[in-house]
C-alpha cells in the first residue's frame, strides 16, 4: 500500500505567547538598571547574531532561536558592555535566565547552563541533546528517549494506546497513517511511526538534537494526540566541521536467556549491530551550513519452538510427514520446520541545508529518507509454522519539510513549517507459489475440552 502525507503548519507567536517549538526562546529580566539596555545573543557555532531592547523593568525576550549552543550574551548600555556570559546552552522551547545583576562588581559569569527547571516544559519533560548522548539506548530510538518520561511505557502513555499518539520531526507529522503494530510480536518501541512494520526506527537518533514529551498541555495550539505528543529536533552544521562515526552491536555472548519464549540460552546466531557517522560543515561561512547523517542497521533473530525443540509443538518426524506428504500431493516445499532467522535491516540518510538569509530571517530545508525490510516467521507454544508462512515486509519513507523562521521585531515572530511524507509500505512473500492456500491442521491439543477446542496449530 502506498501512503501519502502533506501537513503545513505556520505559527504566529506574540510576546511571551507558549507553543510547540521548533526552536529555542530566552526569557530574561536585568536587576539593577532603570533604562532601557541593548541586550545582542549571538549563536557562536554560526556567528548569527539577535538583538532586543529591555523594557523599563529590565525584561527581555528572544524567540527562534536554534537550540544548543553555545550563545555568548552581551549587555551594553550604548556606550559600554555591561554584561557578558560566552557559555549558554539554550534547550528546546522556553529558557529561563537566572537573573542578572548589572548593578554588581562581577560582571562576567564564567559558566551558565540554561534550561528548562528540572529539564521539564509545561505538562512535559524537555530532554537535551547532552541527556540523550547519556542515555543507554539499546535500540538507538526515540523510544530510548521519551523512557525518561514517567508516564511512558513502550510508546505508551498514561496508558493509551499508541496510535494515540502525536510523533513531529522538525514540526512535520511522523506518524504510522494506517496504525498497523508490527507484524512481528505485536507492539515494539517503533509502533505508531513510519517503518514499525518492519521494526526499524523512522529516523537515526544521532540526527536529533532535543526532544520534547508532552502529556496534557491543555493548550489550543497542540492537539492531535489523546496518549503523548513527541516532538522532536534535528541537529544543523555549523562554522566547524564536526562529525563522528559510531558501531554499537551486541550479540548471543552478551546477551541473557530469552525470556519471552522458554527461558533457554539465547542461539548463536543472534546479533544486533548498528553502524552510522554524522558530519556538519559550512558551504558558505557564516552563511549557508549542511548536517548529513548516514545510518545502516541489521538484526538477525533467531527463531523459538522449532520441530524437536524442548516445548515445541510438532516433533521433527511429524514436520517431516506432513512436508513429504503435501511435496508429493500438491508438488508444493512448505519450507523449513527446524532452525530458522529472521532479519530486519534499514537505510537511512538525513540531509540538513540551513541558510541565514539575513539577520531576520533563516531557511531550512530538511529530508529523511529510511528504506527498510524485515522477515516475520513466528512460532510458539501453541501455534507452529513452516518457513514457507513467512514474508518479508518493505517499507520505503521519505519525509521532506521546509521551515522559515523570521523575526521582524522584538514583538512579533512567524515560523512557517511546510512538510512532505510518502510511504510505501508492502509485503513479499518468500513462498515459491504464493497462491498456494493457507491449510489449518489442528494437532496436540489437550485433555480438557477447552484446550481440545483450543488446540494447537500447524501451518
Amino acid at each position: 500500500m502506498k501512503k501519502k502525507i502533506i501537513c503545513a503548519f505556520a505559527l504566529l507567536s506574540f510576546g511571551f505567547a507558549f507553543s510547540q517549538e521548533t526552536s529555542s526562546k530566552v526569557f530574561g529580566r536585568l536587576k539593577g538598571i532603570s533604562s532601557e539596555v541593548t541586550v545582542k545573543i549571538v549563536h557562536l557555532p554560526t556567528n548569527t547574531a539577535f538583538e532586543t531592547k529591555s523594557n523599563s523593568k529590565g525584561q527581555f525576550s528572544l524567540d527562534n532561536l536554534q537550540p544548543g549552543g553555545p550563545y555568548k550574551i552581551e549587555i551594553s548600555d550604548g556606550s559600554q558592555v555591561i554584561y557578558e556570559n560566552p557559555n549558554v546552552q539554550l534547550s528546546l522551547g522556553n529558557n529561563d535566565l537566572p537573573v542578572v545583576d548589572v548593578g554588581s562588581k562581577e560582571k562576567t559569569i564564567d559558566e551558565v547552563k540554561i534550561t528548562s527547571k528540572k529539564t521539564s516544559v509545561k505538562n512535559g519533560v524537555g530532554i537535551s541533546q547532552a541527556q540523550i548522548s547519556g542515555l543507554p539506548n539499546i535500540n538507538r530510538g526515540i523510544q530510548d528517549v521519551t523512557k525518561l518520561v514517567p508516564q511512558s511505557a513502550n510508546n505508551s502513555f498514561n496508558g493509551t494506546n499508541f496510535r494515540y499518539n502525536n510523533v513531529t520531526i522538525d514540526g512535520s507529522i511522523n506518524n504510522d497513517a494506517i496504525g498497523f503494530s508490527p507484524s512481528l510480536g505485536g507492539q515494539t518501541g517503533t509502533s505508531g511511526m513510519p517503518g514499525s512494520s518492519t521494526r526499524s526506527n523512522s529516523i537515526s537518533l544521532d540526527a536529533i538534537q532535543d526532544v520534547q514529551v508532552y502529556i496534557a498541555p491543555y493548550d489550543v495550539k497542540l492537539g492531535n494526540f489523546l496518549g503523548g505528543s513527541i516532538n522532536a529536533v534535528t541537529r544543523s552544521g555549523s562554522n566547524a566541521v564536526t562529525g563522528s562515526m559510531y558501531v554499537y552491536g551486541r550479540n548471543a555472548t552478551i546477551t541473557g536467556n530469552n525470556r519471552v519464549g522458554d527461558n533457554s540460552k539465547m542461539p548463536k546466531d543472534f546479533s544486533d549491530f548498528i553502524y552510522g557517522g554524522r558530519v556538519g560543515l559550512p558551504v558558505v561561512r557564516d552563511k549557508v551550513f549542511l548536517f548529513t547523517n548516514l545510518e545502516y542497521t541489521k538484526r538477525t533473530d533467531p527463531v523459538f519452538y522449532n520441530a524437536g525443540d524442548p516445548n515445541a509443538l510438532v516433533s521433527e518426524g511429524v514436520a517431516r510427514q506432513i512436508s513429504d506428504f503435501v511435496r508429493n500431493k500438491y508438488g508444493f516445499n512448505v519450507g523449513s520446520s527446524n532452525q530458522y532467522n529472521n532479519f530486519s535491516e534499514s537505510s537511512k540518510l538525513f540531509n540538513k541545508l540551513d541558510w541565514k538569509i539575513n539577520d531576520k530571517h533563516t531557511l531550512s530545508i530538511k529530508n529523511n529518507t529510511v528504506f527498510s525490510q524485515a522477515s516475520n516467521l513466528e512460532r510458539d507454544g501453541a501455534n507452529f509454522r513452516f518457513s514457507s508462512m513467512d514474508f518479508v515486509q518493505k517499507n520505503a519513507a521519505s519525509t521532506t519539510t521546509l521551515e522559515l523562521k523570521s523575526r521582524f521585531n522584538d514583538k512579533w515572530n512567524n515560523n512557517l513549517v511546510l512538510g512532505y511524507s510518502s510511504i510505501h509500505d508492502y509485503r513479499d512473500p518468500t513462498s515459491g507459489n504464493p497462491m498456494f492456500p493457507q491449510v489449518e491442521i489442528a494437532y496436540n491439543g489437550g485433555n480438557d475440552l477447552a484446550r481440545e477446542r483450543q488446540g494447537g496449530h500447524c501451518f
